[in-house]
């Protein structure tokens, strides 16, 4: 029997992918990639400015790209966002929802503003994308595919201060879950990525302050590094692509071994 082709079975070309939280970080890094594997990008962020710079170092690079300011936490702006990246780009075929923050405190000290605004962004604004691009797709019969930007902190416990973020992603993970199963009859596969802790500005800063934050960091990954952006990338070119076309419903853990103890 002759083996079937696979040298392009990453490609992305001919398709459009939406890429919220795509003006640093995670998502800077997907929003370059998918473009570098053929996808017109529609950079989405609320920092519109650096939005604007990602889209313009993709299209400098020779791809396609628009940029994009919008708060995911409301939802007519989210719907505004994709109607716009639909208007640029054609069809969606690919949706990364990815803009996340965190707020820190200690559980017993975490404040009803931190609480709501953490869930207000990470999984409300999770979901106001999902179902838009969702409806999209499916109105379209577009066989599509989502994928949320989780967290290890979905599966272990890692440090104080995380109860909020931690309930976000846990829920995130429950979300997609149901939504592959949903949405399969329509060819629709909804995944999640779980990273460990990635080397974003943030994380660098952190480390720089305060040297027992590397160290910790660390010695809960056995592989001995920290993610990179690029790590989540490519883990995200191979949900988007028909590399991945029988997943679904599946969270991806990109964690060099962290919550393998």
């Amino acid at each position: 029997m002759k083996t079937r082709d696979l040298s392009r079975i990453f490609s992305l070309e001919g398709r459009a992918a939406l890429v919220t939280g795509g003006g640093s970080g995670i998502g800077l890094a997907v929003a370059e990639a998918f473009a570098q594997y053929g996808a017109a990008v529609a950079v989405v962020d609320v920092d519109g400015e650096a939005a604007s710079a990602v889209a313009d170092g993709i299209q400098a690079a020779g791809g396609q790209a628009v940029a994009i300011g919008c708060d995911v936490s409301d939802p007519a702006q989210v719907d505004a966002a994709v109607g716009s990246a639909i208007d640029a780009l054609g069809d969606l075929h690919v949706v990364l929802s990815n803009a996340g923050v965190g707020d820190r405190a200690p559980a017993e000290e975490l404040t009803i503003e931190q609480w709501q605004r953490v869930i207000d962004i990470n999984l409300s604004g999770a979901w106001y994308v999902d179902q838009a691009v969702g409806r999209h797709m499916i109105e379209r019969d577009i066989r599509g595919s989502i994928i949320n930007t989780s967290s290890i902190t979905s599966i272990v416990g890692i440090s104080t201060g995380n109860a909020n973020y931690a309930a976000t992603k846990g829920a995130l993970n429950a979300l997609t879950r149901t939504l592959a199963i949903e949405w399969a009859e329509h060819g629709i596969r909804v995944n999640a990525i779980a990273p460990t802790h990635v080397r974003t500005a943030l994380i660098e800063q952190k480390m720089r302050d305060d040297p027992a934050v590397a160290e910790f960091f660390l010695g809960n990954i056995p592989l001995g590094r920290l993610g990179e952006p690029e790590d989540v990338a490519a883990a995200a070119i191979y949900l988007a692509s028909d590399a991945g076309a029988l997943v679904t419903g599946h969270v991806l853990v990109v964690d060099g071994g962290h919550t393998a103890r």
